[in-house]
């Protein structure tokens, strides 16, 4: 008799699972958890894409970093802040004064009278320094 029960409970079960409705509804809820399974896989290439922009933007933010590190050690220092100075402002201390030189003959026809005068310029504010003579100009 369980036997025949069992058989029942079977028969009752096949008729559940292969009625039409109850295919829809499964393969309306196999349809949800695909699209939400494959909402996350985009949703992963996604993340992975960002992470690998990160590290690039990481890196060169590091590097950036360790070089600005080093200038301002290098600044911190006597040496360092003249030859900031020097590069920048193209000052010179009292006493000290500048070669022009002229490399090519073309270009230096047509700068002889600007290399003249920037010289003429560069020698009066070096017998004065480079500070002093731009307060001159200025008027003090």
């Amino acid at each position: 008799m369980k036997y025949g029960k069992y058989k029942m409970r079977s028969s009752t079960a096949k008729k559940i699972f292969s009625s039409p409705f109850t295919l829809i509804v499964i393969a309306v809820i196999f349809v949800i958890l695909l699209r939400a399974t494959w909402s996350m896989h985009k949703k992963a290439d996604v993340s992975r894409t960002k992470l690998d922009q990160a590290e690039v933007v990481l890196t060169k933010l590091s590097d950036r970093q360790n070089d600005l590190g080093a200038q301002v050690q290098r600044l911190s220092t006597e040496q360092g802040i003249e030859a900031e100075i020097r590069t920048k402002y193209k000052g010179v201390r009292e006493g000290e004064s500048v070669a022009v030189i002229i490399g090519d003959d073309a270009s230096a026809t047509g700068t002889d009278t600007a290399t003249a005068t920037s010289t003429s310029q560069a020698t009066s504010t070096t017998s004065v320094g480079w500070f002093k003579g731009l307060l001159q100009k200025i008027g003090f």
